[in-house]
């Protein structure tokens, strides 16, 4: 195997394997889309009946920013912020004790639990007499 030469202390050695080399014309971003152009296609989109894919594909889009054109429009460039909401007055505690017989017993403990009792007691009276 050939030795390679020493190389001298200001050089330093850069392993490039891994890099991407561009061939040709260095690649240039697209202009930037007018707001009222996006505008007009969003409504188009909105027309068109295509999927997004298909809408970007078809007026040469990119994918990814034809679908950030559509979160940002639907954003609405809403910010979060709080909203002073107004709870109703918690329900009185309810404690209702229902007796059927000597061995039945209904013990209801929140006012959503009525209901559910009155329709129980109703089939209970609908089936009649053992």
């Amino acid at each position: 195997m050939k030795e390679r030469p020493p190389i001298a202390p200001p050089f330093v050695v850069v392993k490039i394997w891994g890099m991407k080399k561009s061939i040709g014309s260095p690649r240039h971003r697209a202009p930037r889309t007018e707001s009222t152009r996006r505008t007009e296609l969003l409504a188009a989109f909105a027309r068109s009946g295509l999927s997004a894919a298909a809408f970007a594909r078809q007026h040469g889009i990119q994918y990814t920013t034809f679908c950030g054109w559509r979160r940002r429009r639907d954003q609405g460039g809403a910010s979060p912020a709080f909203v002073q909401v107004e709870l109703p007055e918690p329900a009185s505690p309810v404690e209702v004790v229902i007796e059927l017989g000597a061995t039945a017993r209904l013990r209801l403990t929140t006012a959503t639990q009525i209901p559910l009792a009155v329709r129980l007691l109703q089939i209970l009276h609908s089936s009649g007499p053992c």
